[in-house]
């Protein structure tokens, strides 16, 4: 397959080729290879979750390939608050989670700004990103997404703050769902 991809490369036929995943450690061995001129990385780079940071990103630079950040709000779990889950409920939060979840929402506060806005600048602050792809449920949640871009990066003061709070868990508790269920019933450990 790598072959013929390169072989449509030198022909023209495609521009580039492209390699996309979720696992924060095996991706860095593929863009190793320089078989790939642009990586996807989702579910592990965001205001929460920084997995990424670690391994893939800087391969990914030392390769000079693009950059595409899939998921920087985590299937919704960094879309809209849920302080009552997470101060009164969601019993599959591990205590560190919950804890950083407070910190980010007291944050919130003090800036006064829309969780899914923070989400979406933090990740557009990282000039080593070339392209956010973002799910969106409705037109509205299109022009929020685009207005939040459009207010550009976040100042280094904000980006320092969010670096503190995403220290407070910095790698996914053991037990931790994939994909948080805020407002979806939970089945049990592992639930995606």
């Amino acid at each position: 397959m790598l072959e013929l991809l390169e072989d449509l490369k030198r022909d023209g036929t495609i521009g580039a080729t492209g390699l996309g995943g979720t696992t924060a450690y095996e991706l860095p061995h593929i863009i190793r290879t320089r078989k790939f001129d642009v990586v996807l990385t989702a579910f592990n780079y965001s205001l929460l979750w920084r997995e990424a940071e670690h391994e893939v990103l800087p391969a990914a630079k030392e390769q000079g390939m693009g950059i595409i950040i899939g998921s920087p709000l985590q299937q919704g779990a960094l879309a809209r608050r849920y302080d009552d889950e997470v101060n009164h409920g969601a019993r599959w939060l591990s205590p560190p989670r919950r804890a950083q979840y407070k910190a980010l929402y007291a944050f919130l506060d003090e800036l006064d700004m829309p969780l899914a806005e923070l989400g979406i600048r933090f990740v557009i602050s990282n000039p080593d990103v070339d392209c956010v792809l973002m799910g969106a449920r409705s037109a509205s949640e299109v022009e929020s997404n685009v207005a939040a871009v459009e207010r550009g990066p976040l100042p280094a003061d904000v980006l320092e703050r969010l670096d503190e709070i995403a220290g407070l868990v910095p790698f996914r508790p053991f037990c931790e769902p994939f994909v948080l269920p805020f407002s979806r019933p939970y089945k049990g450990p592992g639930w995606a």
